[in-house]
């Protein structure tokens, strides 16, 4: 369950409903779906697109693939929506940047173009903030790079389960859904990158 909505719910709802159903999932979904594009969308392109494009252009594709989705909805809507706008993310970023595309994951978390300190700062001090209390630690200079550097050293699924828990806010059923993993897996893969990230940081006494 999301959001207090059922998936036999919301599926009922898609099957009676149609594109209606559609647009009052993407209404239900709008902040979080806002939440992941804006932590995705390259800045070097958003002088010609930006978030609310991005979402248009996936209520667009989920219009047109509503049906396809019921025959085998085997994941929630919001995860299905979240694919779609993914995929239009992907689309969009290839449109513009061509080879120069990167990582998303990576990109998230250490080194947005256009504002890399700022950006990859918040994620590592809002990291440091989940791994400590305030009276236990003060993120400093210095823990902000050893924690980056723990970022980097990170295999791929592992940074992205941090990114999908703390920028994007999703529940470990919902990270194991988007990864295509089971709950188990992405439980033990999101303690174990803790774990190597308060292994980087100092611990006052």
């Amino acid at each position: 369950m999301t959001n207090g909505f059922s998936h036999a719910r919301e599926l009922d709802q898609l099957r009676c409903q149609g594109e209606t159903a559609v647009a009052e999932l993407f209404d239900r979904y709008r902040d979080k779906l806002l939440r992941m594009i804006a932590l995705r969308l390259d800045r070097r392109i958003l002088a010609k697109v930006d978030t609310e494009d991005i979402l248009q252009d996936a209520f667009v594709g989920a219009v047109r693939r509503w049906r396809d989705y019921l025959v085998q909805p085997s994941v929630p809507c919001f995860v299905w929506l979240r694919q779609i706008t993914s995929q239009v993310l992907i689309d969009t970023h290839r449109r513009y940047l061509g080879a120069q595309m990167r990582d998303a994951s990576l990109e998230v978390a250490l080194d947005r173009r256009g504002s890399a300190d700022a950006s990859s700062t918040y994620f590592v001090v809002q990291l440091a903030d989940s791994l400590t209390t305030p009276s236990q630690f003060a993120v400093r200079r210095e823990d902000v790079s050893a924690l980056r550097t723990a970022l980097e050293q990170l295999n791929e699924i592992d940074r992205e389960v941090l990114v999908l828990r703390h920028l994007e806010e999703l529940s470990n059923s919902e990270i194991a859904q988007v990864l295509g993993i089971d709950k188990c897996a992405a439980s033990k893969r999101y303690l174990r990158a803790l774990k190597r990230l308060r292994n980087a940081i100092p611990m006052p006494e």
